[in-house]
């Protein structure tokens, strides 16, 4: 599914707007009963410089669109980092069974 071309349209015009953006992750697909793509989740791994991951996520939302919805997930490189290794959190997730797109 990372080569689907919404995902791929998505993933660059995020790369494009925001340089602080040093990992994308594919998190999840909806996909309707033919087998075609309905909706996505990315997890976006951003530098520490960033201030706020929630300001972020809205200047993404605002500025990056896309012809299916999608969802972001926002982390710091630091708070990822600290996460991606303790079993239940999202981030443990991401890293263990997300698709790195990018980074």
């Amino acid at each position: 599914m990372k080569d689907n071309q919404y995902i791929k349209s998505a993933q660059q015009k995020l790369i494009d707007y925001c340089s602080n953006i040093t990992r994308i992750y594919l998190i999840s697909v909806k996909v309707d009963t033919m087998g075609e793509l309905k909706s996505f989740k990315l997890g976006l791994i951003v530098d520490n410089s960033v201030k706020s991951t929630s300001e972020l996520a809205g200047h993404l939302y605002f500025y990056v669109d896309s012809e299916l919805p999608y969802d972001l997930v926002i982390y710091k490189e630091e708070e990822f980092e600290s996460l991606k290794n303790e079993i239940g959190t999202f981030a443990w997730k991401i890293y263990n069974s997300g698709t790195v797109l990018y980074g």
